[in-house]
């Protein structure tokens, strides 16, 4: 579970571009720390260098003097080693060496070109320590002279600088990445409520609206903008509804006249008559046409809600033995099995459920009787019942044909027929009133494939 919420965090364009930032800022961050040891670590390296180079170029020139003897060269070093104490000097010839070193460094590198090396000194404790220099190897006429200048301090200095350099990099790493984390999180959170928004409207629940805070940014404009959008398409749907509405209520009372009008025509005719089978077969076209209405009218009446006051404790498992006996005769007449299941948490309580016993029972065999309906004969249809301390689970399953996946959301609207030619049974209000029924009492319905057939799942919270 939470990697899987890694996965879809670090999909996110913001994650990307906090990638991006943070490397944009350790790259500065690196090109200012360069910068910084080039003028301070860096710089202080050049001096040195550029005093041992010095040294060097006035021992060479002097060596190269047609007047320096051997004596006066050597006597020339003594009193430069005397002068300073910061400065190494070992000349070596084949007689002697003379200098502050007893030896020469091996392999130091040829002048120009410098070199740090180890040197062990004896402090005035009498402690012999390790020191670092930085030298080089002169080649005069008189011997091998090196010359070297103690640099303990830059080795210190460029350990410090380095840890320096790392912790700060480490530090700006830290803080990009939690930032933008933070702003992840945050930019997820609204983007997370639009995308609720939009399956809520998906799913029928056309009241949901985005929340606008006070800070008035670029999502509070746009949550604006789509409550906006969904109050125009509510008001559209509203409005078509109430014209559905009022063509039906307008209509009812006349078709009932000429109902009742046809009806009193027939007992002047046979009823094996052609006349009269006519007058029959238009009773109940008209009929449906009334029935057609009257369902509209109860879907409105049921989305425009049922006061809480007439909702009482409810007994599930009596309600749902009830549709199987009111329904198990419509199978028979297709020989088809119709088999309930009840299961009973422990810890659940059945007068946990309020709502309203008769829309409650209407709507379960509403779907019973779809799945009768629709399943062909001999075939197998499943009402299972589950309930528990937080819910019931009402599931209706059958064998029969099924309905293809992209009907599931729409078969919930009313007047919408999975048959295009509206050739079969029924008006395409049997399964918007179940919803509407469902959503009444705060709960939900979905669809499934039970490969093969199909499952109607109602879930009512207690």
């Amino acid at each position: 579970m939470w990697l899987e919420r890694f996965k879809v965090f670090t999909r996110t364009s913001i994650w990307r571009f906090t990638l991006i930032f943070t490397l944009i800022v350790l790259l500065i961050c690196s090109s200012i720390l360069a910068l910084v040891y080039q003028f301070t670590v860096g710089e202080q390296k050049r001096q040195i260098a550029t005093q041992v180079t010095i040294a060097a170029q006035g021992f060479s020139d002097l060596s190269h003097s047609p007047s320096m003897t051997k004596a006066d060269f050597q006597t020339a070093i003594q009193q430069r080693i005397d002068r300073s104490g910061a400065i190494i000097l070992v000349l070596k010839n084949d007689d002697n060496v003379i200098g502050n070193l007893s030896s020469l460094p091996k392999n130091l590198a040829k002048f120009p070109s410098l070199q740090h090396f180890p040197i062990a000194v004896v402090n005035h404790l009498g402690e012999t320590t390790v020191e670092i220099v930085l030298g080089t190897n002169l080649e005069t006429r008189f011997g091998s002279l090196s010359i070297a200048l103690f640099d303990n301090n830059y080795q210190v200095l460029e350990s410090r600088f380095i840890t320096a350099s790392v912790g700060a990099l480490l530090f700006a790493l830290i803080v990009t990445l939690i930032s933008g984390f933070l702003l992840n999180q945050r930019v997820l959170s609204r983007v997370k409520q639009i995308g609720e928004l939009t399956a809520n409207v998906k799913a029928g629940r056309l009241k949901s609206r985005l929340p606008i805070s006070s800070k008035q940014d670029e999502f509070d404009m746009i949550a604006d903008q789509i409550n906006q959008m969904l109050d125009e398409i509510d008001d559209l749907i509203n409005s078509v509804a109430q014209v559905t509405d009022n063509v039906a209520h307008d209509l009812r009372t006349p078709l009932s006249r000429i109902r009742i009008s046809v009806e009193d025509s027939l007992t002047a005719f046979d009823e094996n008559s052609a006349d009269a089978q006519w007058r029959i077969a238009l009773l109940d076209e008209i009929d449906q046409i009334i029935d057609t209405f009257n369902a509209m009218l109860e879907l409105s009446r049921l989305e425009k809600g049922v006061p809480k006051s007439t909702f009482k404790t409810v007994n599930i498992e009596t309600l749902c033995e009830d549709v199987i006996d009111l329904a198990t005769p419509l199978a028979e007449e297709k020989n088809q099995k119709l088999t309930l299941n009840i299961t009973i948490d422990e810890e659940s309580s059945l007068s946990r459920l309020k709502g309203e016993p008769n829309l409650l029972f209407r709507a379960i065999f509403n779907v019973v009787d779809n799945a009768i309906k629709y399943t062909q004969a001999a075939g197998n249809i499943a009402l299972t019942c589950h309930i528990s301390s937080q819910q019931t689970d009402i599931v209706v399953c059958d064998n029969g044909p099924g309905i293809a996946k992209e009907h599931y959301d729409a078969v919930f609207r009313r007047l919408y027929q999975v048959d295009s030619s509206r050739q079969g049974d029924g008006f395409g209000l049997g399964l918007p009133i179940v919803k509407a029924i469902v959503e009444l009492h705060g709960g939900s319905i979905s669809m499934s494939s039970s490969n093969p057939g199909l499952t109607v799942s109602i879930t009512l919270k207690h």
